[in-house]
């Protein structure tokens, strides 16, 4: 079968890196058949509720190293997290890296795989998990400064 396009294949093209495109492309950003939900399939155009999530959740990590950081060296905490522990014996800016390092890592993760369930309750599971911790450091710190 003879192709008879005008014109030859726009996908064979690609897409410039800073261009109107690549910044708002108007393709979907779900799948919407339901055989190729069934599939592995990676979407690269992202939501904005989907980066402040994600922004959210290195937040509250950051805010977690911090709080850490601040009760080992006040009230002589010790950090539960043996991996973390370790890290923290070789100085907290190895901790603190590691720490950034580790949960990018998952921001990572959960913004390639988004469109998959697991994924996405993990992401609440974890923002749920950083919440509540974030809230006991918070509340330890009120009983040694009150």
């Amino acid at each position: 079968m003879k192709d008879r396009r005008i014109i030859g294949d726009r996908r064979k093209l690609s897409t410039a890196f800073l261009s109107m495109q690549s910044i708002y492309s108007g393709r979907r950003e779900t799948i919407r058949r339901e055989v190729d939900k069934k599939k592995y399939i990676l979407v690269d155009n992202y939501s904005p509720r989907l980066f402040i999530i994600l922004l959210l959740l290195l937040l509250l990590s950051i805010t977690d190293a911090y709080l850490t950081l601040s009760l080992v060296k006040v009230s002589n905490a010790t950090e539960l997290n043996p991996i973390m522990a370790l890290y923290l014996e070789h100085g907290t800016f190895t901790f603190f890296l590691e720490k950034f390092l580790f949960t990018s890592v998952a921001v990572f993760i959960f913004c390639v795989l988004n469109n998959f369930a697991v994924a996405r309750v993990s992401l609440a599971l974890a923002i749920i998990f950083y919440f509540g911790l974030v809230f006991y450091e918070l509340n330890i710190m009120s009983n040694f400064f009150p």
